[in-house]
């Protein structure tokens, strides 16, 4: 019974010293975001367009984190439907929408480099004329 009590008390010693020590290794939770003004002009319908690849700012060091959520925006300028796509290099991800948010790169590196991918609808009934994307804003949560 005195040997149970000695352990319970170097458990209980250990747990309150490592309460009080930071690990080297924890990545803390921090987000990066990158704006362009304009992006992509879609000329071709059904050709895919790309941005540069995006990355998080020099000045911003994502370390080891890992990607929780990827949030984005965009607008578009100019008549017709637009398909969309986020992509990291190691997974694509349709953007049903022009402002929204995934968790499905969960995990991931957060360096990336991302590149969105737009397409301009292709079909005979589409409208004439080119269509810009604009506005485009991506937010990387890491942890």
């Amino acid at each position: 019974m005195k040997t149970l009590g000695c352990v319970m008390a170097l458990l209980a010693a250990l747990g309150a010293t490592l309460s009080m020590t930071p690990f080297a290794h924890a990545v803390e939770a921090g987000s990066w975001a990158v704006t362009l003004p304009r992006g992509p002009l879609l000329t071709t319908p059904g050709r895919d367009e790309r941005t540069a690849p995006l990355e998080p700012p020099r000045s911003h060091a994502v370390g080891d984190g890992r990607i929780t959520r990827v949030s984005w925006r965009y607008t578009t300028k100019g008549p017709g439907e637009v398909r969309a796509w986020l992509c990291h290099p190691h997974r694509c991800v349709e953007m049903a929408t022009r402002r929204g948010g995934t968790q499905a790169l969960e995990d991931l590196s957060a360096e990336g480099p991302f590149v969105l991918r737009f397409r301009r609808a292709d079909s005979r009934s589409a409208p004439r004329g080119d269509v810009r994307i604009e506005d485009l804003q991506l937010i990387v949560n890491y942890r």
